[in-house]
This record gives C-alpha cells, sequence and structure tokens, in this order.
C-alpha cells in the first residue's frame, strides 16, 4: 500500500514506517474532507451559502491542507460581502499551495484595486458605528451608518440583517421584507434572515386578520427599496441587545483581520514603488544620463508617495486601535471582563478623538479593576492547588491590570513562592523584596523577609 502523505510503499500494515502516519486513518479523513467539499460545492451553486460554508469548513476540519476547499470557502465569503474571511482562507491556501493556486490570483485582484478595498473596510467601519449609535439610542445616525455600509458593500449580508433587525423593532414590515429578501437572494439559507421572514409571516398574519388590504402584494414589491423612515426610540428588550452585541463583535473581527492581513500588504506595495524610485534616481544619477529636471521629478514623485503612505499608514493604525476599542466595549456589555482588558492594553489612544479618550477612560476605570480582580482569584486558586504554571501566566496578567488593589501584595508573594518552586532564585528575591519595598505592611512582609534569608544564606556544602 502506497502511503497517501509522502507517498512511501508500505510493505506490512497500515502505518507508514517512513512519516509515521496511520495511512487508513489518513485516507479516510481526506476522502472525508474531499466530500465535504463536493457537498459544499453543490450547496453552493444553489446559493445556500450558509450551508456551503459549514460543510468547506468541516471539509477543511478534516484536512486543513485542502487548499481547494479553501478557495470555495474564500470565494463563497466573498459573495456573502465578507472580503476580510475571504482574503483570510486565500492567503492561508497560498501558504499550503504555491504552484498554480488561483488563491494568488484571487488576492492580487483584491489588493489590486485599493480603493475598492478602503470602500469596503470603511463598510465595517459604518457598520459597527451603526452599532454603537444603537446602542446609545439614536436610531436615525445608526440608520445612515447602514445605509453607507451597504453602498460601499452591496452584499454585506450582516449588514442588511442588520437593517431587518431595525426595521422590525419598529414594526416597518414593508422595510423588512426588502431586506430579507435582499439576504435570501444572496444566501437563501441565511438562519438569521429566515428567522426574520418568519417574524414577518407573523406579522403578515395579523395585518390579514384586521383586514389590511393588499399587504401581501406590498411586502412582494422589492425591486425598489422602500424610503428609509424616521424611526422613534424604544426600549430595548433583552434579545434585541444580546443581538447587536453578536453583530459588533462579528463586525470588529472582520475589521481586525482586514486591517491586519490586507492593509500591511497594500503598504508594502507602495513602500516597493518609492524604493523602485529611488533605485531609478540613484542610477541615473551614477550614469549621469537624466536631466536636472528628470532628476527633480523623479524625487518629487518619491517624496509624494512616501507623504501618502505615512498618512495610509497612520490611519491604518487608527483604525486599529478604533476597532481594539469597539471590541473592547462589545466584550465588556457581553460580561467578559478578562478579554476586554486584554484589548484595552494594546490601545494607543494617541490618535483618537476626545469622544474615543472618554470612552477608553470610562472602560479602563470600569474593566482592569475587575479583571484584575478576576485573575488574581483564579490564580490563587491555581497556586492552592499547585497549578504554578495556570496560576503564574494569571497572577501575571492580574499584575498587568492592578493598580491599587489590595491583593497586589498577595500577588507578589505567590508568585515569589512560584518562582522560588521553581528555582528561579532571582525572580523570587525581585517579588520578595517588591513586598518589602512597596508594601511593608503587608501580612506578607515577614515570610517575604524569612524567605530572602533563606534565598540569600550560603547553600551548605
Amino acid at each position: 500500500m502506497k502511503c497517501p502523505n509522502c507517498g512511501y510503499f508500505i510493505r506490512q500494515g497500515v502505518v507508514c514506517p517512513n512519516c509515521g502516519v496511520d495511512a487508513f486513518i489518513f485516507r479516510k479523513t481526506r476522502n472525508t474532507s474531499i466530500r465535504l467539499y463536493n457537498k459544499g460545492l453543490d450547496l453552493a451553486k444553489t446559493r445556500d451559502l450558509t450551508g456551503a460554508i459549514k460543510a468547506l469548513e468541516q471539509s477543511i476540519l478534516f484536512d486543513k491542507n485542502n487548499y481547494i476547499a479553501r478557495n470555495l470557502l474564500g470565494l463563497v465569503y466573498h459573495e456573502k460581502g465578507q472580503i476580510a474571511d475571504a482574503l483570510k482562507q486565500w492567503i492561508v491556501s497560498a501558504s499550503i499551495e504555491h504552484n498554480n493556486n488561483p488563491a494568488s490570483r484571487y488576492i492580487e485582484i483584491v489588493q489590486k484595486d485599493g480603493r475598492k478595498l478602503e470602500k469596503k473596510n470603511d463598510a465595517i467601519q459604518f457598520y459597527n458605528q451603526a452599532i454603537a449609535y444603537l446602542q446609545q439610542g439614536s436610531d436615525d445616525l445608526a440608520l445612515i451608518q447602514l445605509k453607507r455600509a451597504l453602498e460601499y458593500n452591496k452584499n454585506f449580508v450582516e449588514a442588511c440583517n442588520l437593517m431587518t433587525l431595525c426595521c422590525l423593532q419598529e414594526n416597518n414590515i414593508e422595510r423588512a421584507s426588502y431586506f430579507v429578501q435582499k439576504v435570501l437572494k444572496i444566501d437563501q439559507y441565511n438562519p438569521l434572515a429566515l428567522r426574520y421572514a418568519r417574524e414577518l409571516n407573523k406579522d403578515l398574519n395579523v395585518e390579514e386578520k384586521k383586514g389590511a388590504k393588499n399587504t401581501t402584494d406590498t411586502v412582494k414589491r422589492t425591486d425598489a427599496a422602500p424610503p428609509v423612515p424616521t424611526y422613534r426610540r424604544q426600549i430595548r428588550q433583552n434579545g434585541f441587545k444580546n443581538e447587536i452585541i453578536a453583530f459588533l463583535i462579528g463586525g470588529v473581527s472582520v475589521a481586525i483581520v482586514l486591517l491586519s492581513l490586507v492593509m500591511p500588504a497594500l503598504s508594502e506595495q507602495k513602500d516597493k514603488t518609492i524604493d523602485d524610485l529611488r533605485s531609478k534616481v540613484s542610477a541615473a544619477t551614477a550614469n549621469g544620463n537624466i536631466t536636472p529636471e528628470e532628476l527633480t521629478e523623479l524625487r518629487k514623485r518619491a517624496e509624494k508617495l512616501e507623504e501618502e503612505n505615512n498618512k495610509y499608514k497612520a490611519e491604518a493604525i487608527k483604525q486599529q486601535n478604533s476597532v481594539l476599542l469597539q471590541e473592547a466595549a462589545a466584550l465588556s456589555e457581553n460580561g467578559n471582563p478578562i478579554e476586554a482588558a486584554a484589548k484595552i492594553v494594546l490601545i494607543d489612544s494617541s490618535n483618537f478623538t476626545e469622544e474615543e479618550k472618554a470612552t477608553l477612560n470610562t472602560l479602563q476605570l470600569s474593566i482592569l479593576p475587575e479583571a484584575a480582580s478576576a485573575l488574581y482569584t483564579q490564580g490563587r486558586s491555581e497556586f492552592l492547588n499547585k497549578e504554578y504554571d495556570a496560576a503564574k501566566e494569571n497572577l501575571e496578567n492580574c499584575l498587568k491590570y492592578a493598580s491599587s488593589e489590595d491583593f497586589i501584595d498577595d500577588t507578589f508573594y505567590y508568585l515569589g513562592q512560584i518562582a522560588q518552586e521553581k528555582n528561579d532564585v532571582a525572580t523570587a528575591q525581585l517579588y520578595y523584596q517588591r513586598i518589602l519595598d512597596e508594601y511593608p505592611d503587608s501580612n506578607h512582609a515577614a515570610n517575604a523577609q524569612n524567605a530572602l534569608e533563606q534565598l540569600n544564606s550560603p547553600t551548605p556544602e
């Protein structure tokens, strides 16, 4: 039997002596991956994009090197307007197979039109801003942002679903029906759109019982979007709030992928152009075959490009920090202070607006102490259970977020004990000394002093 992994001929048994792979299981999982890919392909052809995504994600789960499944998954994501998810799959695919891989062409096509890519990113920003406005109760402003998001990315399914949610909340059946049908034209089995469709059917049945005329005909007229209404503020139910949080976390995650994977690539292209211009200037100057006017023109082009690229990079960094702020706010709303704190400490607020700085300050004051307390409690419990590695990680993270909490000296002591347990004398001494210097009245001061004396005393020969 030939090994499906490395091609070595296995003379006995099913385990390859060359690469150690169980050939039987390997072939089974690869065949399963191919079967799921074929299923995803069939579903994509029938525009069941949600079903196709599930099948293709399972295909990759069985065989992470199935780059053909990744390529198709990227195309399906792209069709749904999820450009960042698409690029992520294509980038991984291109790293798996370098030769004759369509993924490289897909990436090149997307990156080639920088303005189009920026508009896709702007659509995500508008979408996230709409969610922020909805949480603040500014429904009219949220609708404007959603409309702009859909102008920049007409197939942005999540934005359509959020618009439907707003319309249903205001009982605007006609407008909600338009966006539901728009989503179902793109992804005919989208679960959220189908759920909203069921809600619409309930409302339509109620209208028919009341004697409403031509309701069904009105809903089916979706060739032109009904006008955006002026929304009245209503008290939101918990279910609506949770859906908003889910929309936000999904949106900012996509934005982060877009910023981290695509924007650097575009910036690198501009850097390369600048370097090429400078090389031309140097070569032409050395050979003396360029006029002063041409030399000045080349230098001006290089300087202009460099100035534009610096602005571009600064804007990308600013957007990354804004996305981190939005994600931290969403995690905080969803009751995840530790994850929110991890985002907060990464934020550079130097280019923030006053409003963003105020939001960050509020989050820092509320979330960091809560995260520090939770990590201390968890780390202390792990320390007492002698789970030293886990305790060390949580207690060190606790110190990142703590400022004036009354358990900081305890944290130093536990970390000193863990370091001593692992024979890291220098680290243990550092923590014990910090207790004596910074918290001389601590209940651990005497223990820290004793521990230091033992560590400093010469070992008997």
